[in-house]
């Protein structure tokens, strides 16, 4: 993926205020809604009285819903503003939590988890094309890395947090506490300024998908993030069962015994909110190609050697592997996809991009739930290593010498003064 020249001072110029501030939000509502994960196979099985088919069901109900949503949500962001949308999503949230906390059947249960679904859609969208607006083309790669670490970080403590409310207080604390996060990621959004998209004409979104889709590198990246999907299915619809199976965490040290689980999760999230940022600094500068490569190796040496694990800290060590790889590849298909094409369409990109990601997982979670056979993980294992090195590989063959966008990203609407201000007129 190379990089064409572009005027020095971009890469002088800093991120704003604006930025950070919506990196808050979108960590709150990231609190929130990775919160869930370590509880909802156990909450399936264990309160609901579910067979397990329904875990994979749960995960495709949300990709399923979010497939719908993206596209919607990218064309409106485009037109509309991406702040309107991220209100919605994280209202969205809200509507979520409040469902859960009265889910006592599987039908009330996978209402909840559409909502979750339409609600990270929306959300998600929005910020993505959000933080490519606010981006210095010469920093898109650190910006979009930050977002993605934004919702990481948001990771690191929720699967402890979640892991200890449950077994201090049950399930419905955790999604009590899903509402409180979605709450105060909808008012730290709002206090956000609204942002005027760079309109063109068009013949709406249809045609924008069509322009989006005639791009290459875009196409690159859907790849690269199909191949991404299946670790991302494995690591956070099976890891849970993985562990309780296999009885990975049978010796951990006493202190951690009872997080043990929890904290591979929070291993993930935290290596991934330190390389994200990094990987697209160093793809700004080097070029994606050369850190999306390696990246991909790394996660498919990670999954083989969480395959193989009997124990605690190699299963801890595989996560942290397959995860230094999971965040440099993803860091260089997010900002393929936003490097090829004109802000005008940055929403769209975004939103065809996850639509392609959230299919994929829940896909990859409802073929690969079929291939569990007890405690035995030796299918699905081989099953999410070729579809990393498949699909990542083609990614890659697509995305050499894609062309760049490089034209100044959409500034900020500022605010009308609440007063107008009168200027006298000038007399001889």
């Amino acid at each position: 993926m190379s990089r064409s020249a572009s005027p020095p001072d971009l890469d002088s110029q800093a991120l704003s205020g604006v930025f950070y501030l919506s990196l808050l939000g979108l960590m709150f509502f990231a609190l929130g809604v990775t919160v869930l994960i370590p509880i909802i196979p156990l909450f399936i099985t264990d309160e609901l009285g579910a067979s397990e088919r329904w875990i994979g069901t749960a995960t495709l109900a949300v990709a399923f819903t979010a497939v719908m949503s993206r596209i919607p949500t990218g064309a409106l962001s485009d037109r509309q503003g991406r702040r309107q949308l991220m209100l919605v999503g994280a209202g969205l949230g809200v509507v979520a939590a409040g469902l859960y906390l009265v889910s006592t059947s599987v039908p009330v249960f996978l209402v909840a988890r559409i909502a979750t679904g339409a609600s990270l859609a929306v959300f998600t969208t929005a910020s993505k094309a959000f933080a490519a607006d606010l981006a210095p083309p010469r920093r898109r790669g650190e910006a979009l890395g930050l977002n993605n670490a934004a919702f990481s970080l948001a990771a690191v403590l929720s699967p402890l947090l979640s892991e200890g409310l449950k077994n201090a207080v049950g399930f419905r604390a955790v999604f009590a506490f899903y509402g409180v996060a979605s709450v105060l990621a909808l008012a730290i959004t709002y206090t956000l300024p609204r942002v005027k998209p760079a309109f063109s004409t068009s013949a709406g979104a249809g045609r924008d998908m069509r322009d989006t889709l005639s791009s290459r590198g875009v196409w690159a990246a859907i790849l690269l993030m199909v191949g991404l999907g299946a670790i991302l299915a494995l690591m956070f619809t099976f890891y849970p069962l993985l562990a309780d199976r296999k009885q990975l965490f049978e010796d951990a040290p006493g202190v951690f015994a009872a997080v043990a689980m929890g904290l591979g999760l929070s291993i993930w999230s935290l290596l991934d909110t330190l390389v994200e940022p990094v990987a697209g600094r160093i793809s700004d500068r080097i070029g994606r190609q050369p850190v999306a490569i390696p990246g991909l190796v790394l996660a498919i040496v990670g999954a083989y050697l969480l395959s193989r694990a009997t124990s605690t800290f190699p299963a801890y060590a595989a996560i942290a592997i397959m995860s230094i790889g999971w965040g440099s590849a993803r860091a260089v298909a997010d900002t393929v996809s936003q490097d090829v094409i004109p802000p005008v369409l940055r929403g769209m990109s975004a939103a065809i991009l996850y639509t392609s990601f959230d299919l994929a997982i829940g896909i990859d979670a409802q073929i690969l739930s079929t291939l569990i056979d007890g405690a035995d993980f030796s299918r699905l294992f081989t099953t999410v290593l070729l579809m990393v090195g498949i699909f990542g590989t083609l990614g890659l063959l697509l995305s050499t010498r894609v062309p760049v966008y490089e034209r100044p990203a959409v500034p900020i609407e500022e605010p009308e003064p609440a007063e107008p201000v009168k200027v006298p007129a000038l007399h001889d």
